[in-house]
């Protein structure tokens, strides 16, 4: 009895080795996830055929059994392999949700000041009281972005996109804002002293009332434009 039980035991390695090498997936670097569920999945089921066939037809009840809850564990193991394998892998400024670098976050109150962010999308951003002073914001995407009390001063805004936002109460004070993009809400910024607004795209309707506020005026300290020439204000 002893005899058959090492028997059963030792000829039973061989097939759960088996079965553990073909769990583990094979990939080259560039294989996609895709590749990586087609070769596991095939060979689970491949070798899950040949050991329930082999176990159902030599081994005794008790054997079976064990084997059963082997391969039921291994499963499970593969199982999570796979998964893990199909699951893409985000860059490490990703944002949950597929957004990148600061789309959709809450950043209100912090401070990004004295800081270097060319490029980067704020897009549906809410930045409520958020500093941006002497900031490096060049083609930066603000579009749809909360900016109240948001200070700008100083900021290096040319190019960057800034339509559809709301702006209540921001300090556009001597940015540099050339070549930026702006909405209506130009008209609620607290002021647009010694900005540089040089090419920004400012609906026509909009402009007209900004070229009224008190506060178009001064010269830009990094450009030396005057701020109402750059508005083209009469």
């Amino acid at each position: 009895m002893n005899n058959n039980k090492r028997s059963m035991h030792s000829s039973s390695l061989p097939a759960q080795k088996a079965l553990w090498r073909h769990f583990v997936p094979r990939r080259q670097e560039d294989d996609d996830a895709d590749d990586v569920v087609v070769v596991v999945s095939g060979e689970i089921t491949k070798m899950m055929e040949t050991n329930q066939h082999h176990i159902m037809s030599s081994k005794p009840v008790a054997a079976d059994k064990q084997h059963k809850l082997i391969m039921h564990g291994l499963c499970l193991a593969a199982a999570s392999m796979i998964v893990t394998a199909a699951l893409p892998i985000l860059p490490a400024n990703a944002v949950s949700g597929g957004g990148l670098d600061y789309a959709g976050l809450d950043i209100t109150g912090q401070d990004f000041s004295n800081g270097s962010y060319k490029g980067k999308d704020f897009t549906q951003t809410i930045a409520k009281g958020t500093q941006f002073m002497n900031s490096n914001l060049q083609g930066c995407r603000f579009y749809k972005a909360f900016l109240v009390n948001t200070d700008f001063s100083g900021a290096d805004l040319r190019g960057a996109a800034l339509e559809d936002t709301s702006m209540d109460g921001a300090s556009l004070k001597g940015a540099n804002a050339a070549g930026a993009y702006f909405g209506a809400s130009l008209l609620d910024v607290a002021t647009l002293e010694d900005g540089d607004f040089s090419d920004a795209q400012v609906p026509a309707k909009t402009l007209i009332l900004v070229c009224e506020r008190d506060d178009v005026k001064g010269t830009n300290p990094t450009t030396g434009v005057d701020t109402r020439e750059s508005l083209m204000c009469p």
